[in-house]
């Protein structure tokens, strides 16, 4: 039974530990998938086919964000919290849409809407991601800080 544990006992015995190549079950690698049209949000724990108001949906990318600007994720630590903020516009035309934090076993989610405030709070987890989506500029995202 060699593929029992689906490794050959030549990499067994080389002692390397190999990644994880299994985007399933890691919410670290979940994608978001967002409507143009309504702004409706998706995620997954890996790749799929959505569909939203007749358009087909595509995985955003994340890209780091930027230290200063309207996509800088600032994060303050308040009590068992994470206070997340963007100094961003928040009008009818340009906004965030949502924030979120994931770690590797949950994710949180905050649906914002324009005129309100780019703001969430997060009941602090492992760490992990924190993401901002832009509906003109697409997904932000910042690693945690570290817990102390």
């Amino acid at each position: 039974m060699p593929g029992a544990l689906g490794v050959s006992v030549a990499e067994l015995l080389t002692g390397e530990v190999r990644e994880n190549a299994n985007r399933a079950g890691n919410l670290l690698r979940a994608k978001f998938y967002v409507c143009p049209i309504c702004g409706n949000v998706v995620t997954a724990l890996g790749e799929g086919a959505f569909s939203c108001c007749g358009s087909q949906l595509m995985p955003q990318d994340a890209e780091d964000a930027p230290d200063e600007g309207p996509h800088a994720i600032k994060v303050e630590r308040i009590e068992d919290e994470w206070y997340v903020t963007l100094d961003h516009p928040m009008t009818k035309d340009h906004f965030v849409s949502f924030i979120a934090y994931a770690t590797m076993d949950g994710m949180q989610l905050r649906k914002l809407y324009p005129e309100q405030s780019a703001e969430a709070r997060f009941r602090i987890g492992s760490s992990g991601y924190l993401y901002a989506f832009c509906n003109r500029h697409g997904l932000f995202r910042m690693r945690t800080p570290r817990r102390r």
